[in-house]
């Protein structure tokens, strides 16, 4: 091997020790930055169609339960209307989930909520268990 080819393999050595993960790593960030950008616009386009943010319980004081986070609303799940939305008194408290609103102020629970996601994931509060 002359002096040339093995300079040649080298420089072949060191790039791809260096230079390669260096260009992979460059290569990544900028997809992410395109992720980035991405999910913004999707959120500023949900903030102007006048999307609500998702309420957060805040654990219940009394009997010592704690009530569990509502990640997406009934109203939400079921594709309610403006209008019906309006009317609906689970919406006017969206800290709790929506059986439970209804079932205070019904004093029964609807006949659609066993089998929904919402109540599904704590149907032992419904019992006070």
């Amino acid at each position: 091997m002359n002096e040339i080819e093995g300079t040649a393999v080298l420089v072949g050595l060191f790039a791809l020790r260096c230079i390669a993960p260096l260009a992979i790593t460059l290569c990544i960030g900028f997809l992410m930055n395109r992720l980035v950008d991405r999910w913004q616009a999707e959120d500023e386009a949900r903030e102007q169609a006048g999307s609500i943010p998702l309420p957060v319980l805040e654990p219940s004081r009394s009997r010592g339960i704690s009530l569990p986070s509502v990640a997406i609303p009934c109203w939400i799940l079921k594709n309610c209307s403006e209008a019906r939305q309006e009317e609906c008194v689970a919406r006017k408290q969206p800290g709790l989930p929506c059986w439970l609103v209804r079932l205070r102020y019904e004093g029964m629970l609807p006949k659609g909520c066993p089998d929904c996601p919402i109540y599904e994931e704590n149907a032992a509060l419904a019992t006070g268990d």
